[in-house]
Order: C-alpha cells, then structure tokens, then sequence
C-alpha cells in the first residue's frame, strides 16, 4: 500500500520519502516544511538519550557485567532512532526507530530467557539481534499490506510479562521497579492512544510537552530507567555471568 507523503513538494524529506515510502501512521503533530519536521515528537526524545547515557553510567560505576552494560546503549540508540524518525518522518526512519525498539524489547526478554536457562548467557547479544531481524523482516511485510506492524511491540511486552512470570521462581527478586515500570508505560501508553485517536490534539502545537506522543516519549523514558532497576538487582547478579 504506498501511504501518502507528509511532507510538500518543495520540503527537505519529501524526496526521500517518495523514494522509500511514507510512514504507516501520522501522529497529530502537523509536519512542518523544515529539517526538524515534527519538533515536539523530535525533542521530546532527549529523555531517552538522558536515562540511556545515565544507565551507562552506572552500569561503569556499579561494575556491572556485559548483559547489564548493554542496556544504557540500548536505551540511547533508540531514543536515537526515534529522534531520527520524527525529525525525518519517512519510511525508512520508521524502521530504525522500531528496530530500536526491538532491541528494548529483545534484551528484556532475552534476560529472562536466560534466567530460565533457554539460551545461554553468552547468547544474549546474537539471540537479541536475531530477534531484531525477524522483527524487521516482519514489520516490512506488515507494511507492504496494511497491517499496523505497532502491534510486533505490543506483543512483545506480553511476552515480557510471560517469561518474567515464569522466571519468578527460578530466582528469587523484589518486584517493586518491575511493577512500578508497568504502570509508568501504561500511563505512557495513554498518552500515545490519547494522541493517535485525537483525542488530545492540536496539530500547531510544537512545545516538547505539547502533545500527547511526545509526553509517551518522556514518561516512557522514565519507565526504561525503572526496568533498569529491575534487572540490576543484585538477586539477578549470578545470572549475569557471560
């Protein structure tokens, strides 16, 4: 299905994306005629790049090992990719910014699939791209027919919460970040459905807390910093072993 361009004939993307297609959904923000074409939804993922550099921090300060120090680069490269994305607004952005995505969701599940010993501890970095790249292989075919490819994430949260349920036992952790990650993203979640459904919407509106996705970025990001503390416990340590 070829979605229409956002951007006008004289603008900056408009090029690029005639050339490799236009994003499968528009957020309410209207795409201006500039670099940035959507500035709430471009800025607003500095929250991101924040919590991804301060996990890499502590991830060097607290000695962690490879599995945990993997993660602040994570969170810093999606907020990356989704900064790219909104600034550019085009297809082929669109699937940087969900494969930054999909390595969020891989390496959560990935650690739980090594709590529950079904893939080794070495494994976690060829499993999560692995992942990324079915994910990616599926997400094109989704958008060459008109299926919302969003849904690959929700279901990999699903898929979060199942093999975080059934590692529970396996070792023994406080659940309090996991919970507390869990009510942040679905107030995220609120604010992203309140901005696709437009509900909450003024498409002239360009401050970094002006629309409804743009605050999903900065409270989400928050909930990358509370999965984090999750899975830094040092219950989950002698799981950690690469």
């Amino acid at each position: 299905m070829a979605y229409p361009n956002p951007h006008g004939p004289s603008c900056p993307w408009y090029e690029i994306t005639e050339k490799t297609g236009a994003p499968n959904i528009k957020w309410c923000e209207e795409t201006l005629c500039q670099w940035v074409s959507e500035p709430a939804l471009t800025w607003s993922n500095l929250g991101y790049l924040i919590v991804g550099l301060f996990v890499l921090y502590l991830g060097i300060k607290n000695k962690h090992n490879a599995h945990m120090k993997q993660f602040g680069p994570i969170i810093f490269f999606m907020g990356a990719m989704s900064f790219f994305y909104h600034q550019s607004n085009f297809y082929g952005s669109q699937i940087l910014d969900f494969v930054g995505m999909f390595f969020f969701v891989g390496w959560a599940i990935g650690m739980n699939l090594i709590r529950l010993s079904k893939i080794k501890a070495n494994q976690l970095v060829w499993f999560n791209l692995s992942l990324a790249s079915v994910y990616t292989v599926a997400m094109h075919a989704m958008y060459v027919t008109d299926i919302k490819f969003q849904v690959i994430v929700l279901i990999s949260g699903f898929i979060i919460l199942a093999t975080e349920f059934m590692a529970r036992n396996v070792v023994k952790v406080k659940y309090n970040w996991f919970i507390t990650t869990i009510l942040v993203l679905i107030v995220a979640f609120g604010f992203s459905i309140s901005d696709g459904q437009r509900i909450w919407c003024d498409p002239t509106q360009h401050g970094w807390f002006s629309q409804g996705h743009a605050i999903w970025h900065w409270v989400a990001a928050i909930g990358t910093l509370t999965i984090y503390f999750h899975y830094s416990q040092p219950a989950l340590k002698p799981t950690e072993k690469v």
